[in-house]
């Protein structure tokens, strides 16, 4: 093993940073370029971290702070995302030792992950589970070789809405928004905490928010982000303050296909014996890890509420 460094990300300098981000991570330039807003900098003193040998940037340790609710108590905790060893540099340790430094930063961590790191993240004893599953509806399987197609977006909000209203984007609906989180969490003794400034960084401050549509459905909010990616039309429900119903699915369902999208997406805990038979409902690797191993298990036993927009989901 070669001598390395651990460096905070504050500690590298910008244009190498930007650079390693480039190469290593195939996010849009407005994601790449914000990786403040991405990392939620302004939030906490947490930083992520970057593995040097030689000189050279060859890893990276990503995060999100977040607060989460634990027994009722309110704990500060960490999403581990932008997980990346350089190719030459793997199978030699380094991610072990770069997750173990990271795992210093902060007691409570949290990760939706690919199979690949889920194995560094079991060598270090974290816990993990399969309760949640990324739902694909597909309505242009033909599409194999899709032609690029401009998103008509202002018919969007032009078509009949039955019981869903659009909501304007703004500090109003923000507020809304994290007032009705907050209560819905009180009924629950393990959650993440959206909470105003939550809201706030991840959909106003977002780079993209101008792709985002907020819902009122029967008084419960559903975010959808309508996006463009490898020339497919992709409608995500990225947030929904209550379980996504067949209700909301049938209508978000007849919108894409009225529309010609090639798919949308949503997160849901509710297992279905189908799932172990099409490829494209993706079983998400949900792992946690706390110093008090008790936490560790009321986490991985009763978070029951992952959304897109709470990790990397939605723009990786």
């Amino acid at each position: 093993m070669d001598k390395f460094h651990i460096k905070k990300i504050s500690e590298i300098d910008t244009k190498k940073l930007l650079q390693f981000y480039q190469v290593s991570f195939q996010y849009e330039k407005s994601i790449l370029d914000n990786y403040q807003w991405r990392y939620r900098s302004e939030f906490s003193e947490f930083e992520p971290l970057i593995l040097i040998i030689d000189n050279q940037i060859c890893g990276h340790a990503g995060l999100i702070p977040i607060d989460l609710k634990i027994n009722d108590k309110r704990q500060k905790a960490i999403w581990f995302t932008d997980f990346y060893i350089t190719s030459e540099q793997r199978s030699k340790g380094y991610g072990k030792l770069l997750a173990e430094e990271w795992m210093k930063i902060c007691p409570i961590q949290i990760t939706i992950c690919n199979d690949q790191s889920l194995k560094v993240f079991k060598k270090l004893k974290w816990s993990n589970n399969n309760s949640f599953v990324r739902r694909l509806k597909i309505y242009n399987y033909l599409n194999i070789v899709p032609t690029f197609r401009k998103l008509n977006k202002s018919s969007f909000i032009k078509d009949e809405l039955q019981d869903f209203k659009l909501e304007e984007l703004n500090n109003k609906t923000i507020a809304k928004m994290a007032d009705l989180s907050e209560h819905n969490l009180l009924k629950k003794s393990v959650g993440l905490i959206r909470d105003e400034n939550w809201f706030k960084w991840r959909i106003l401050n977002c780079p993209y928010k101008k792709d985002f549509y907020i819902f009122n459905f029967k008084g419960n909010f559903i975010v959808v982000h309508m996006k463009l990616k490898n020339s497919l039309k992709i409608l995500s429900i990225v947030y929904s303050s209550q379980p996504i119903t067949s209700s909301i699915i049938k209508f978000f369902s007849k919108f894409s296909k009225k529309k010609g999208i090639d798919y949308l997406s949503y997160i849901s805990n509710e297992k279905k014996i189908f799932d172990f038979f099409l490829p494209w409902q993706r079983k998400l690797n949900f792992a946690c890890n706390t110093e008090n191993r008790s936490d560790t298990n009321v986490l991985n036993k009763n978070f029951d509420d992952i959304q897109f927009l709470d990790s990397d989901i939605d723009y990786i």
